[in-house]
């Protein structure tokens, strides 16, 4: 809770941008059904991440569809980065504009 892993990636990128937009959720992450044969097991990295950020960006839209709200691909990024929220401690080469919140 509130800090990358040694092995997230981390800015700056080689074109001299941030290389970090956002960070999502994506340790100890249990995404294993409690009835299978492994429900201790946690998994790590951008495996659980990326599906909890896409997750997490397919409700925001479903909540603009519904609400008929109008939208374009950069003012649904330009909200992600304006309401991730930032994690005390963490250069913003390792967070980017800090961990997804989707309210």
């Amino acid at each position: 809770q509130g800090r990358s892993y040694s092995f997230s990636s981390r800015g700056p990128a080689t074109d001299g941008g941030m290389g970090v937009t956002i960070s999502a959720p994506g340790g100890a992450v249990a995404a294993i059904p409690r009835y299978t044969l492994q429900p201790q097991r946690l998994m790590h990295g951008t495996s659980m991440s990326s599906p909890n950020a896409a997750g997490s960006v397919a409700c925001l839209l479903g909540a603009l569809k519904a609400a008929g709200a109008p939208y374009t691909p950069d003012a649904v990024r330009r909200a992600i980065e304006n309401t991730a929220r930032p994690l005390p401690g963490v250069p913003a080469t390792d967070q980017g504009a800090g961990l997804l919140a989707v309210d």
